[in-house]
């Protein structure tokens, strides 16, 4: 069984692993560009590494994201931090209570867990 989705472009991959595996608000994001986000209707920008959220500030180094929430490493598709796991699989991530799907530009076949 396949899933016709959404999944960002190359530019935007980051953001969609930011709104869908740190920031962890379960719901619908969408993601504009590749600064700019909509989680269930709240505004997130990006200016190179900082992520301004309504929760706060977050901050990229090379995968480790801190910032209210505590720290969220990133390795390939799995998000690990203070608050549990989360696993990306295209547009849907996953775990530790949330669930959240990115909307964005490109559509793409999820593969089946």
């Amino acid at each position: 069984m396949t899933f016709l989705a959404s999944v960002a472009l190359a530019d935007d991959s980051e953001m969609s692993d930011f709104v869908g595996g740190v920031y962890r608000q379960s719901g619908c994001a969408v993601v504009l560009d590749k600064d700019t986000a909509i989680v269930n209707g709240k505004l997130i920008t990006r200016d190179r590494d900082l992520f301004a959220t309504p929760k706060g500030v977050y901050v990229n180094d090379k995968g480790n994201y801190s910032g209210p929430t505590g720290v969220v490493v990133k390795d390939r598709d799995i998000f690990d931090g203070k608050g549990g796991t989360v696993m990306g699989n295209g547009s849907f991530y996953s775990g530790s209570g949330v669930q959240t799907f990115v909307i964005s530009k490109n559509p793409v076949v999820l593969r089946k867990p």
